[in-house]
Parts: C-alpha cells; structure tokens; sequence
C-alpha cells in the first residue's frame, strides 16, 4: 500500500526562486510549487487517506460483515488502513519536494513489485471504496433508511463488482504495457541506440522486427 507514486514535475531550463509564478511557452502561468502542493495532497488527503479508512469501514457494513456485534474488529481496521495511506500521503509528499527542489526522480523499481503497489492501493480506494461511497452517500443524503436498505445494498455491491472488474482490466493493461516496454527496450539494446529508440519507436518499426502492440498483448 506504501506506494510512493510521484507527480510529474516539468523543470524550466532557467533558474528560479520557487515562490516565482512561472510562464510557459503558450503564455499560461504555472501554478508556485507550493500552491500546487496544497491542491494536490489536500485533495489526497480527503480522497485517499480519509477515504481509505472509510472504504473499509463502508464496505465492511454494505457485506454485513460490520455489525454492532463485530465493530470492535472494524473500527482499528477501518483506522489502521487510514494510517496506512496516512504514511503514503507523507512520503508522496517528500517525493514531490525532492522532485520540486532537488530533482531528484523517485527510484524505478521492479514493474511486479509496483504493481502489488499500485493495484493494493487501488483495490482499498476505488473498489472498496467504489461500494462504500454509495453506501455511505446513500446514507448521508437520508436516501437509505431501515426501509430502504434492500434496495442500496445491492446497489453498493454492483457498484463494487463493476469496479473490481475494471481494477482487473487496469492490471492486465499494465501487465501489456510491461511487456511491451521490455519488447522495445531489448531491441534498443540490440541496435545499440537505447537513448534513442526510446523515444521515436512506434509501431510501424516494430512491425519491422515482426512485433507489435497487438501482438504482444495476445501473446
């Protein structure tokens, strides 16, 4: 779940003080670092760190798994999850000063180890959390009641198999993409020119090499 995702940063080939406003080329203002540090994490902050305590403890109840009889259990767990994304939210932080001030890009690690980062993180916020926020919502808007109850929990729980399914197709694309990434850098280092290669091959020059993204997704 510690997932360090950085933000891509885009550095000004001049130097300046990070409290200055930038301009870009198209003569629309870059946002002061800082500013855009509040913007971003505040809404992490609320989404992801808050929302991960609340996926569980939503989800938790939606499945009858949370009752008055089993609270106990899911008000640490509930809590422990938000520490959890508590600590990520801290460390994407960092991430970005270091990216901002320093340059400093965040380490690449091993593709399967930052899938189980990603995609734990996704399976709390966006599938859990999917069913959870119409539990939860369905509830803070006074549609749910004791009366209502077998309508929005089967709602909730489609909400969270659609989202299950969609979190599954994102790892089968990221997994395409892995190997695709492999296939192009293992023809850069054949031809000697990985720098380059990198950056202009397509499909057209794949194709060439008798590969493409469509056939190494089927294979």
């Amino acid at each position: 779940l510690l997932t360090r995702t950085s933000l891509p940063i885009k550095h000004s080939t001049t130097t300046k003080q990070p409290n200055q406003t930038m301009s870009s080329s198209n003569g629309i203002q870059k946002t002061d670092p800082m500013i855009r540090l509040v913007q971003i994490f505040s809404a992490k902050l609320v989404l992801e760190v808050f929302g991960g305590a609340g996926a569980i403890w939503g989800f938790s109840e939606a499945l009858t798994l949370r009752t008055p009889d089993t609270i106990w259990f899911w008000r640490p767990c509930a809590l422990f999850f938000g520490f959890v994304f508590f600590i990520r939210w801290t460390k994407q932080i960092q991430d970005y000063l270091d990216e901002v001030y320093s340059g400093k890009s965040v380490e690449r690690l091993n593709a399967m180890v930052r899938l189980v980062q990603i995609f734990s993180a996704k399976l709390v916020l966006e599938v859990f959390g999917g069913a959870g926020a119409i539990w939860g919502f369905s509830e803070a808007v006074t549609l749910r009641n004791p009366d209502t109850v077998w309508f929005w929990r089967p709602c909730a729980l489609t909400f969270g198999v659609i989202f299950f399914v969609r979190w599954l197709m994102q790892i089968q694309d990221y997994l395409v993409e892995v190997k695709y990434n492999e296939t192009v850098d293992r023809l850069a280092a054949k031809a000697g020119e990985t720098e380059e290669l990198c950056c202009t091959t397509s499909d057209e020059e794949l194709s060439e090499n008798g590969l493409s993204y469509n056939s190494i997704r089927a294979a």
